[in-house]
């Protein structure tokens, strides 16, 4: 795998010392963002330039909830993947990402990622592991 693109500290961010951060959680951020961190690598070795977020100072969108979600976060329900540890959203303010994603597709296959449509995501790109219900590779929410 890569280096930390997106680190444990910079996912969980100003929530590191929620509650909500319990041991199912961060394990679960422990698998998926390597999966993450390759993905974002191969995209780089491809040309795409990643940003820094000048809010969060990392590569996460957002100000506060592109990364972990706690529960009392009101973006999101309950069970959604940012706040079981397994979705994050990437700063994408010139949909870089999104379009060369979408060009291929077969990297997020390869490692059974998932993004959201890129027209629901505008300035941001979303990334989980967990399947949508349709099963696509890219899904409308």
């Amino acid at each position: 795998m890569t280096t930390s693109i997106i680190s444990i500290p910079d996912y969980f961010g100003i929530h590191a010392d929620s509650p909500d951060v319990t041991a199912e959680v961060m394990a679960a951020a422990m698998d998926f963002l390597p999966l993450v961190n390759d993905l974002l690598q191969v995209c780089i070795d491809g040309g795409v330039v990643l940003e820094i977020n000048p809010r969060t100072k990392t590569y996460i969108a957002g100000e506060t909830y592109g990364g972990f979600r706690p529960q009392s976060c009101p973006q999101g329900a309950p069970a959604s993947s940012h706040k079981v540890g397994r979705g994050v959203d990437i700063y994408d303010p010139e949909n870089e990402l999104d379009g060369f994603l979408m060009l291929h597709q077969k990297l997020l296959k390869d490692r059974e990622l998932f993004i959201e449509a890129p027209e629901s995501t505008p300035r941001w790109t979303h990334i989980t592991d967990r399947p949508p219900m349709s099963g696509k590779t890219v899904f409308n929410p």
